[in-house]
């Protein structure tokens, strides 16, 4: 009824729930070696798989650090071209210094113009004065600027270059930005933008400063001269681009490039983290595999980016051809793997199955089986461990049968002794009473100094001792139930110990009492376990000679579900060979006339009936430790809770 229930309520989990049951029972109808090839089939595919889709993975990333390495590599490249150029500038400038007469620029220069020359302009700066050149092919013309004008050149990034070169005296060389305002008063009207130039500043004898200067601003050579250089070593198609901020100034791209900015996040890393990005990008809309690097004017402040470009794909061919030949080749292991793990299953199993039929005979009683070893591997010594455990069970069959057949003896043995105790004591019982009664009674008429007043002490004190191993018979034979209630085990043995300290041999000995701080609850029969431990503290005092130490303790186990009373002393021992029969009754170490042997038999049956156990620790000539273990109780507060 339930399972239809749950079938209405969960009609596609019980669907599941059914296949896999359906699956399990199918499975474990195969044979073993069906399984195990299964298995290793199972287990070759997976792993091959995995093997493939990771080293793909890691031949993909692998491509990619490739590509990275090779653009952060080539963007060096085209940052040494721009530092070459930039160099040219450097040298030209001190070169330049003799074409300069006072505070004019000699026009004889343009007849030594090469085709190469690496500056656009020259300016003659002297004392918030400037002369202007400009490089053309038609023409050179030195023309003076206005003093608002040179006053303005002289707050921007140009007048901190003069003076720098005028401070330190040597050529100082680097990029600047000049504001779109002033690079039309030096020829550069078509530009709609701030200009990002090359400049190279040298000081005059006259102590005038000499300026060369170049705008990278739509200037195409640079980054030209960058792409073919980097496309004929790499073999790569490249698109570089020069930026002023993240503004395209100068690029291979198309001519509407110009203007345009760079992909937000190049510009974060770039220019407001100052670090290299390499990675994929979006270049004027598709993603490309590109690198940038900030460029610095000569003071170190980042004024733009130069970076370079390819398709983000560059790697894909040897890419393709890697994961082709590692997938085949992966491919081809994974075959051999499964026809390898199908002749090793087949042989796996041959061994087992002989082992298996050799358990079946074995459960089935032929204990003289024993399996074949054919070889030291694993399932070699299985099969040798296999007839080592019939061996072993064969022979502990028969310590087994042997120790029934004496415990079987024992208890026969007690039985009829308990038997025969009984009747013995009741048969005994009755005059002794009466022997020991007249004795006693003609001992108490016998005048003073009589002579037959020893012979009766002596009639009692026998008469006496009789009657105790009567009593002890009685109390083996019987086994009344004990009348059990809860009680605390640490007030017990107080009263115990009260009771006995009148005991010669006690007397003697020094006593250390451990009781466990809080109370040990037990359910049990209060005189019942008083004479335990009664029992158990003077066969302590008369095996010890004084001044003779015993230790009577309790505490709770690890678990603290049982109580543990130890009753310790430091007498003569038992013998070790003596250990095992200390339970038998009328076996005794004391001597004769000096005991029974019945005290820690009758000890061990009450304990037994209170669910307990005794156990027994001893070394000949350093004493003795009993120890007495019975399950705690938890007392009932008076409110009913526990």
């Amino acid at each position: 009824m339930e399972s239809k229930m749950n079938e209405k309520e969960n009609p596609s989990g019980f669907k599941k729930n059914t296949l896999n049951r359906r699956l399990a029972r199918f499975f474990y109808r195969m044979s073993f070696g069906t399984r195990l090839s299964l298995a290793f089939a199972f287990l070759i595919i997976s792993s091959a798989t995995a093997t493939i889709f990771i080293g793909n993975a890691v031949f993909g990333q692998k491509a990619e650090e490739m590509a990275r390495a090779r653009l952060e590599l080539d963007l060096k490249v085209a940052e040494q071209i721009m530092n070459n150029r930039l160099q040219r500038l450097r040298y030209l400038a001190p070169a330049m210094a003799n074409l300069v007469m006072g505070t004019t620029i000699d026009p004889r220069f343009c007849s030594y113009q090469i085709e190469d020359t690496p500056f656009d302009f020259v300016l003659l700066a002297d004392a918030g004065s400037f002369s202007l050149m400009p490089i053309r092919r038609e023409a050179c013309a030195i023309s003076a600027i206005s003093s608002e004008v040179a006053a303005r050149l002289n707050q921007s990034d140009l007048g901190r270059l003069i003076h720098q070169v005028s401070k330190s005296g040597e050529v100082v060389s680097g990029l600047l930005v000049l504001p779109r305002p002033l690079l039309e008063v030096i020829g550069y009207r078509d530009i709609t933008t701030d200009g990002l130039l090359m400049m190279a500043g040298t000081p005059l004898k006259s102590g005038s400063i000499l300026v060369l200067g170049a705008i990278l601003n739509h200037r195409t050579e640079l980054v030209e001269t960058t792409l073919k250089l980097l496309s004929f070593h790499a073999n790569v198609s490249y698109k570089s681009s020069i930026f002023l901020g993240d503004v395209r100034i100068a690029t291979t791209l198309s001519p509407n490039a110009l203007g345009t900015r760079a992909d937000p996040g190049v510009s974060r890393v770039v220019l407001k983290e100052e670090g290299l990005f390499a990675g994929v990008a979006e270049v004027r809309g598709p993603r490309m595999q590109s690198a940038y690097k900030p460029l610095r004017d000569f003071g170190g402040k980042i004024v733009g980016m130069l970076g370079i470009a390819t398709d983000e794909d560059v790697y894909g061919y040897i890419r393709g051809r890697t994961t082709t030949l590692f997938s085949t080749l992966i491919g081809a292991g994974m075959v051999f793997g499964l026809i390898i793990s199908f002749w090793f299953s087949r042989r796996l199993v041959r061994p087992v199955t002989e082992l298996a039929e050799g358990m079946n005979r074995v459960a089935q009683g032929d204990l003289g089986f024993k399996v074949r070893v054919e070889s030291g591997d694993e399932l070699g010594r299985l099969a040798n461990a296999f007839n080592l455990m019939v061996k072993a069970v064969m022979e502990r069959d028969m310590r087994l049968r042997q120790m029934t057949d004496e415990k079987l003896s024992q208890v026969e043995k007690q039985v009829s002794v308990g038997r025969l105790a009984a009747g013995v004591a009741h048969e005994i019982n009755n005059p002794l009473t009466a022997v020991l009664s007249l004795s006693m009674l003609m001992r108490k008429h016998l005048p003073e100094k009589d002579p037959r007043a020893e012979d009766l002490d002596i009639i009692i004190a026998e008469t006496t001792r009789c009657r105790d191993i009567v009593r002890s018979l009685l109390d083996f034979a019987r086994e009344r139930p004990p009348e059990k209630r809860l009680l605390d085990i640490n007030g017990l043995l107080r009263d115990t110990l009260v009771l006995i300290s009148r005991y010669e041999a006690m007397s003697a000995m020094q006593t250390e009492v451990r009781l466990a701080p809080n109370p040990l609850w037990v359910n049990a029969d209060a005189k019942q376990l008083q004479q335990v431990f009664a029992n158990l503290l003077i066969n302590a005092a008369e095996a010890t000679r004084p001044p003779g130490t015993i230790t009577i303790a309790s505490d709770e186990d690890s678990s603290g579900g049982f109580a543990v009373i130890t009753v310790k002393d430091t007498g003569k021992g038992i013998p070790k060979e003596f250990i095992q029969r200390v339970f038998e009754p009328f076996f005794t170490t004391k001597g004769a006339g000096k005991g029974t042997g019945l005290g820690l038999s009758v000890s061990l049956g009450i304990v037994q009936h209170h669910n307990g156990t005794i156990e027994i620790e001893s070394r000949e000539g350093e004493g003795t430790t009993v120890r007495v273990i019975l399950p705690r109780e938890t007392p009932e507060r008076p409110d009913g809770s526990e």
